[in-house]
């Protein structure tokens, strides 16, 4: 779908479903809702429990097609040692400044012995688990283990903390990248002067997702606006959480 068949389903549905006393959108709040909605959708395909069919994202052919642009995989051997790590063992590897949301990782030790897996899961852990479980050594990561305790920025980098008992070659991750913003027109164009951007970008940016989903955004994009502007609705509010898939 063009940024214009956007713009123009966006503001038929619009349209049709607003009161008279609903304000006209411009390019830029539209491309606001838009972006908004996409996101929305990703986080709740990815999360089993924000979803009417309480499904993860590969649950279904559809949900595999409509993000499939954004799944990439990335290996990482870019690695800093610091002493500010949870653990003794910890190391940070770096990682792509677009992952968004890992679904899939493992690492390979650099020890060669026939005893240890050379392919290793990584277990993601909360800092509440990891206080837990750390004091527990038949819980800690062992030749079949290893944990992944947060993402943050090191020295301008966005790393993974590892936790690991043996030393890592190499980190390997299969990730939805973030999405870029969904910009209908040149906001510097329309708005010469303001600046404005949507994720540092000031477009036009075309939807990276398949077309197959644009319509659910369009429909996600118009319930947010439509509840922006209708505060008091608070049962549409609580609704519009589990509304698309």
């Amino acid at each position: 779908m063009t940024l214009s068949e956007f713009k123009n389903e966006f503001q038929i549905h619009y349209n049709a479903i607003a009161t008279q006393s609903a304000p006209g959108l411009d390019d830029y709040e539209i491309s606001v809702f838009l972006t908004k909605a996409q996101l929305e959708i990703i986080k709740n395909y990815y999360n089993s429990k924000g979803n009417k069919y309480k499904e993860g994202f590969e649950s279904s052919e559809k949900r595999r097609v409509d993000l499939k642009e954004l799944i990439k995989t990335k290996i990482s051997t870019t690695k800093i040692i610091s002493l500010d790590g949870l653990s003794d063992n910890s190391v940070f590897y770096v990682i792509p400044d677009e992952v968004f949301l890992i679904i899939y990782e493992t690492v390979d030790f650099e020890d060669s012995d026939c005893n240890i897996q050379k392919q290793i899961n990584v277990v993601p852990k909360t800092h509440d688990e990891y206080n837990i479980q750390s004091s527990n050594p038949f819980k800690n990561p062992d030749s079949r283990t290893v944990w992944r305790v947060n993402i943050s920025k090191m020295q301008n980098y966005k790393v993974v903390e590892l936790i690991s008992k043996y030393p890592i070659k190499q980190y390997q991750l299969r990730y939805i990248k973030y999405p870029k913003p969904i910009i209908l027109s040149d906001l510097n164009l329309l708005f010469p002067g303001e600046n404005l951007t949507i994720d540092g970008l000031s477009g036009p940016v075309e939807c990276e997702l398949d077309p197959e989903i644009h319509r659910e955004i369009i429909d996600r994009a118009v319930e947010l606006a439509l509840r922006d502007y209708k505060p008091s609705n608070l049962e549409s509010k609580i609704q519009l959480d589990t509304r698309n898939e």
